[in-house]
């Protein structure tokens, strides 16, 4: 693919100038179009180095209000504390912003590919996270443009020597830029690969030949605006596909099976409880030691116990180790970004656990249900979610998700209690009361939830909680077994995912 551009292209200075007058008051005009219109827009430039990516999209930028967009450079990082993705996805533009990376995740797998030495390894895996990632963007509205700055490795050597020669710029030459020129027919392979993987119909590639300056710039310019003109005036964009089969699904048999709890004795509870605390406390400390993330998401029927749940697992753990994040409507930032983003920052770096007191899977129950968003936006959060738990739990992170069901009868009985009250009258709302009255609409959203995101790598535990004691029991048992497997697979030296 790269081989095969043509880097001889050129343009004369007077014809750029030309064009650039009167491209520049258009660039202007689809600016203030998307932030009219709540369409978020997402420049990725790419390349080698010495390219003049930067010089490239300053081009751009002097073009542009800088009200409405965001400059960034990300590094690649030298940690791994989290999944690769992570640091972007809270990069990504809100509605009506535009984000200009040079830079980007396809840096981190080329460092990982070629300066690890990991370039003839299978990448397929990270391949498809990165496509997710994009198709997820794009399906939400967001317009994703993607360029690769070509140039060949005799000019860039010429270029790298030309920096390194001048007191002033020397400095931006690194080791890693020769270490690149050196080894350039490796960083070549690896970048075919990755273009020809990730170049998709929502975020295609856009090759420049870079070897001249003012066609180089042309190129990015022209095809922003196109490309923007096209999104903007209400063309048909590609559409990414459909998602899972088209199978309705009433209550999930994880749900209606579930059989009478009975209960359990006192001191026995107690018991139990201090010993799996206890277990959990050591692990804690391990988790650390060892960078293990956990998350634990809970969701589950109004009143199930959620809380007091999550209250017993970390009443004996030491608070700079974990955080609970409760839940709620998002507010204006969180509406302007795809729904996922906010739970994207959350999410734990290693050894540190993150509870989620409702979560993300509030796009296919609430959102559902209350008609917050459109059919098509759930339904394709099925496979959008399945995709984001797949790379954390590849990363290593361990996830374990509960859903706690009781039956109607008992549901009523707690709100009268908690109603009848004062100290706890605060808990019940007048949406909990409007809630109820959709019992089976929700049931019938949990039950199609289970069914479709109870993967091999992010199973469901389905929590009768009827009684209390049994729930938090096997709450917590369930906790205690995910992390020590986790641990025991570490200490036995088989792979984590990263």
């Amino acid at each position: 693919m790269l081989e095969a551009v043509d880097l001889s292209v050129k343009m004369k200075k007077k014809e750029y100038d030309v064009k650039a007058e009167k491209i520049a008051p258009l660039l202007g005009e689809l600016q203030r179009t998307a932030k009219e219109k709540n369409v978020p827009v997402l420049l990725v430039v790419e390349g080698w180095q010495g390219s003049e990516k930067g010089t490239l999209i300053n081009r751009l930028l002097q073009m542009l209000d800088p009200r409405g967009y965001f400059f960034l450079a990300p590094k690649s990082r030298e940690d791994e504390e989290y999944p690769f993705l992570i640091p972007f996805w809270e990069v990504t533009p809100p509605a009506g912003r535009m984000t200009i990376l040079s830079g980007s995740w396809y840096l981190e797998v080329l460092r990982r590919r070629v300066e690890r030495k990991e370039e003839k390894q299978d990448y397929s895996s990270v391949f498809r996270d990165i496509c997710a990632f994009e198709r997820q963007l794009a399906d939400n509205g967001t317009v994703v443009l993607k360029f690769f700055c070509h140039i060949d490795k005799k000019e860039q050597k010429k270029r790298l020597e030309k920096r390194a020669a001048n007191p002033d710029l020397a400095w931006l030459v690194t080791d890693n830029d020769w270490r690149e020129n050196k080894q350039y027919d490796d960083f070549l392979f690896c970048a075919e690969e990755m273009l020809s993987f990730t170049g998709t119909e929502y975020a295609p590639w856009t090759i420049v030949a870079a070897t001249d300056f003012e066609f180089a710039a042309w190129k990015i310019i022209s095809t922003v605006e196109r490309v923007l003109r096209q999104r903007l005036s209400g063309d048909e964009w590609p559409a990414t596909g459909g998602v899972l089969g088209g199978v309705e699904y009433g209550t999930s048999a994880a749900l209606s099976a579930l059989e009478p709890e009975g209960d359990m004795a006192d001191k026995e509870y107690d018991r139990t409880m201090k010993n799996l605390q206890k277990e959990l406390k050591s692990m804690e400390l391990r988790m650390f030691r060892e960078r293990l993330p956990v998350i634990l998401a809970f969701e589950g029927v109004d009143a199930a116990g959620k809380g007091g749940a999550i209250r017993r697992v970390t009443e004996t753990l030491y608070p700079m180790n974990y955080t609970v994040y409760p839940v709620g409507a998002p507010n204006d930032l969180e509406r302007s970004h795809h729904y996922l983003w906010r739970f994207w920052k959350d999410f734990p770096k290693d050894g540190h656990l993150a509870v989620f007191d409702r979560s993300w899977y509030g796009r296919v129950l609430v959102e559902r249900v209350e008609g917050f968003c459109t059919h098509a936006e759930w339904y394709r959060a099925y496979r959008e979610i399945n995709e984001m738990e797949r790379h954390l739990t590849a990363f290593g992170t361990v996830l374990l998700k509960f859903w706690l069901q009781i039956d109607p009868e008992e549901q009523l009985r707690r709100f009268e209690s908690r109603r009848d009250d004062p100290l706890r009258a605060w808990k019940l709302t007048d949406e909990d009361w409007r809630n109820r009255s959709k019992w089976n609409d929700y049931q019938n959203a949990a039950g199609e939830m289970l069914v479709r995101t109870s993967t091999p790598y992010a199973p469901w535990t389905v929590v009768g909680t009827n009684s209390k004691k049994l729930a938090r029991t096997k709450i917590l048992k369930t906790v205690v077994d995910g992390i020590q497997n986790a641990l025991t697979q570490r200490s036995g030296g088989k792979g984590t995912g990263k």
